[in-house]
């Protein structure tokens, strides 16, 4: 009886996470990249073709998408999406970029 009031309760917690779809994690992972780069403003940035995988155990996720600056600058970035719990809003991590050459 013990384990499955412990269960029910892990289930319980659980339920309350929150995460975010590929669209309503573009302004975060705009301004966290933004960031990062040392833009002075996340205007100066634009974010496209994000996608996700799968959700973890734990409901994380790799966020995948090219970021382009108002200069014309290119990068392939990474984050993780990381939900929030029992009515907290999902995180983003501070993103990896790497530049991608553009050959004119």
């Amino acid at each position: 009886m013990k384990n499955r009031v412990l269960v029910a309760f892990a289930l319980l917690a659980l339920s309350g996470c929150s995460t975010m779809s590929s669209n309503d994690a573009i302004p975060p992972l705009q301004t966290e990249t933004a960031k990062m780069l040392g833009l002075s403003s996340s205007d100066e940035l634009t974010v496209t073709n994000v996608s996700a995988t799968k959700p973890d155990t734990l409901g994380s996720q790799m966020l995948s998408y090219r970021a382009t600056t108002d200069k014309g600058r290119i990068f392939d970035c990474q984050s993780q999406m990381i939900p929030g719990i029992l009515g907290q809003e999902p995180v983003v991590t501070v993103p990896k970029c790497t530049p991608v050459k553009v050959h004119n």
